[in-house]
This record gives C-alpha cells, sequence and structure tokens, in this order.
C-alpha cells in the first residue's frame, strides 16, 4: 500500500506528473532535475525536498506504473493453466495497457535504482519451474517491444502478432 497519495494540485502532484510524461518519453538518462523543476513550475529544490534524488522520484513513478500493469497482468493470466498461455495473456494484456497510457519507453529500461523490477519478478515467479532459464528470453523479448514500440520502430499490432508467434507451439 502506498505511504502517500499526493493531494490533486499540489508541487508533488504536479511533479510526479510530469516526471512521468518525461521519463516516459525520453527515458531515465535523458531527463534532468532542472528541466523537470522548470516543466513543473518548481524549483529543483522541490524535486529534492519531495524525493531526494531524480532516482527515487523515477521509483516511485516505475513502481506505481509497474503495479498498474500488474493488476491487468494478473488478471489475465487468472483465464488460463497452462504456463505459456499465462505469459502470453500476460504479455499482450501488459502491451496494450503499456501503449495506452505511454509508459512504454519506462517499462522497457532496466530501473536505475535499487527497486526489483515487478513485471520481471512476475514472469520470473510463472517460469519458475521449468528447466530452462526461458524467463531470461521472456524478458529480453518483452522489453524489446516495448523498445520497439516507444522508439517507433513497430505497431502494436505487429508487437502483439510478435508475442502470439512466439507463443505458437504449431510454428516450431
Amino acid at each position: 500500500m502506498k505511504e502517500w497519495i499526493p493531494i490533486p494540485g499540489t508541487n508533488k502532484d504536479t511533479i510526479l506528473k510530469v516526471a512521468l510524461e518525461e521519463f516516459s518519453k525520453k527515458g531515465y538518462k535523458a531527463v534532468s532535475i532542472t528541466e523537470l523543476a522548470e516543466k513543473a513550475n518548481v524549483t529543483t529544490g522541490a524535486i529534492y525536498h519531495h524525493f531526494g534524488s531524480k532516482t527515487k522520484l523515477y521509483e516511485v513513478i516505475r513502481a506505481e506504473m509497474e503495479q498498474r500493469i500488474l493488476d491487468r497482468m494478473e488478471g489475465a493470466v487468472s483465464l488460463f493453466e497452462d504456463t505459456f498461455r499465462k505469459i502470453e495473456a500476460a504479455m499482450l494484456i501488459g502491451l496494450d495497457f503499456a501503449v495506452k497510457v505511454h509508459i512504454c519507453r519506462l517499462l522497457c529500461e532496466e530501473s536505475p535504482g535499487t527497486n526489483k523490477d515487478k513485471v520481471e519478478s512476475f514472469f520470473n515467479g510463472m517460469i519458475s519451474e521449468s528447466s530452462l532459464p526461458i524467463n531470461i528470453v521472456v524478458i529480453a523479448s518483452w522489453r524489446s517491444i516495448l523498445k520497439s514500440l516507444a522508439e517507433g520502430e513497430m505497431s502494436l499490432e505487429q508487437g502483439k502478432q510478435l508475442i502470439k508467434w512466439m507463443f505458437n507451439k504449431e510454428t516450431h
């Protein structure tokens, strides 16, 4: 459960909204605290006061977006018994959500902080019984598809087709 919920219209809320937009557009490395402060119409000190660092601000945003996507993925996997159908369903529903809320770039990069990637942990938990390290391929594919979408290298429909192809046992 969240320790706090930002009150709409406060500096903290504004910083979070601007940071979500900027991190989602540019990725962690390409965003500066100065730029965020200017766009949020606050001082850099306000950002440090509320979040302590760029990394901690990113982690708050990333954790929130990961939780939102996981809520959807968990619902999708509950409909299937087969592990591979579960993974496919999670990836498809997650992809739809990531595109809808424009967080493909945010989710395709590895987190710079100490927080564990919740989506990666989710997939790892589903695949733990396999004798092959399938989780490595699933996570790499997930991030690669998100990155390709963020960079305009493929469409959502192509991303979905690729996921379906990956899990189609008849073509392999």
